[in-house]
């Protein structure tokens, strides 16, 4: 993905992190979509829940890590021309309302280093509109967006 984005093979990726792979090496013997129904039964799967959550931020972090340590010719770093989202819908059961979203990367102009919580009901995709604006696309709208978030433009 670093190459392909420092040579400009492309300019939009999506990764879906194989969660299957990563919890045989962690030695995680729960079932991956029983690890999202831990809430009446706390022990062995909150525990793998905990552990597969902290190794997918590790290897985010990582990646991270790699795209500020690549230099463009320019002496930025790949991470300043990145506008990257990640996120899930993983929590104590399947709902897709308050799910924990990470965006960074400079190449969007969005705020970084900030926890946000914005108002019920405001539309995921208000977050996909703003990340759009930020990157040059004038969209009216995206999904069901109502608008971008101007608490995280920079």
């Amino acid at each position: 993905m670093i190459a392909a984005m420092q040579t400009d093979s492309t300019r939009v990726m999506t990764f879906r992190q194989p969660v299957n792979t990563l919890l045989t090496a962690l030695e995680i013997k729960v079932h991956p979509h029983d690890m999202s129904h831990y809430h009446t039964t706390l022990g062995e799967k909150l525990d793998a829940s905990q552990r597969r959550d902290l190794a997918q931020s590790e290897l985010l972090a990582g990646f991270l890590d790699k795209l500020q340590a690549t230099k463009e010719a320019d002496g930025t770093s790949l991470f300043d021309h990145v506008a990257l989202a990640y996120g899930s819908n993983i929590r104590t059961g399947h709902e897709l309302s308050n799910c924990p979203t990470i965006t960074t990367g400079r190449g969007a102009g969005l705020k970084l280093g900030q926890n946000l919580v914005v108002p019920k009901d405001t539309p995921l995709c208000n977050v996909w509109l703003t990340m759009l604006h930020g990157v040059g696309v004038k969209a009216e709208r995206h999904g069901d967006s109502t608008g971008v978030l101007k608490e995280i433009v920079a």
